[in-house]
């Protein structure tokens, strides 16, 4: 492979076109995403409307992207209000909230001696109390109304198994999976199902981010690394894209996942294998 552009192209040329031999699962489900803005939130709204659903995208500023069908709520993760409206506004539009999604989240690539406190908090207000808050104020409705519901959140493989560097990022993300297993548990009894999706290297903006710094901290060229990782690091042998996360959220917020909660799936080309 002669780049990273290469082997991005190769990889997105494996992949149908969106809504291409899918079915409409989701017919008549409302969903909240948040994070909607780019990489897996974006291609969670743009699964679901292919599949029939009506999406809220939710992001701290109006998503940089249109699709027929979505629309578009500016609201803070991290702000129960403003989440509680995101909801409201969601809900009150098409009569209930069947499934969020709570995707929104940060990075930061810091050792142990180099982060602050500061820097840390701000990672685990965004990626661990934002699931939170966004969980609280959609459960909250979907047990008022008494239809039960899918409460989503988007892990990460370093939620599974630590990385070097990425201590903020790592507990944040295993304080998700713990969370979700505890709500499994505590809102079953609202037939409300809460499960996280886990990718591993996926093509997105924050991932390229993280490779770009590493290559630097190392001496090395990105290239380098995004070689190594598929050759030696992910058996599946390229780079994961968002829509193959959005196809697990689909299963995931869909009638065949009814019996599924307290899971944290993995989407990662078998890379916590080796």
């Amino acid at each position: 492979m002669g780049s990273e552009h290469t082997m991005l192209r190769h990889a997105s040329e494996r992949l149908p076109a969106a809504g291409v031999g899918r079915t409409n699962r989701l017919e008549g489900v409302s969903a909240l995403v948040t994070g909607a803005s780019g990489g897996i939130g974006r291609a969670v709204c743009e699964r679901f409307l292919a599949e029939g659903a009506s999406v809220f995208a939710v992001d701290v500023e109006e998503p940089r992207w249109s699709h027929a069908g979505a629309r578009a709520v500016v609201a803070d993760v991290t702000q129960a209000a403003e989440m509680d409206t995101a909801v409201q506004t969601a809900a009150d539009a098409c009569g209930r909230l069947d499934v969020c999604v709570a995707n929104a989240g940060i990075a930061l690539h810091q050792t142990l001696m180099d982060g602050t406190p500061e820097e840390w908090l701000s990672v685990l207000r965004v990626n661990l109390l934002g699931v939170m808050v966004t969980f609280r104020a959609a459960a909250a409705r979907m047990i008022a109304d008494g239809g039960g519901g899918r409460l989503l959140a988007t892990s990460s493989t370093a939620g599974l198994r630590g990385e070097s560097e990425s201590g903020a990022y790592c507990a944040s993300k295993g304080g998700v999976n713990a969370l979700v297993q505890s709500l499994a548990c505590e809102l079953a009894q609202h037939r409300i199902t809460v499960n996280a999706v886990a990718p591993g290297e996926i093509q997105t903006d924050l991932q390229r981010r993280g490779v770009t710094r590493r290559a630097q901290v190392l001496g090395r060229s990105p290239e380098e690394l995004y070689e190594e990782l598929v050759t030696r690091a992910i058996p599946a042998g390229r780079l994961g894209t968002p829509h193959d996360v959005a196809g697990m959220f689909a299963f995931l917020a869909s009638p065949d996942a009814d019996y599924v909660t307290g899971t944290v799936l993995r989407v990662d080309g078998g890379q916590l294998l080796v």
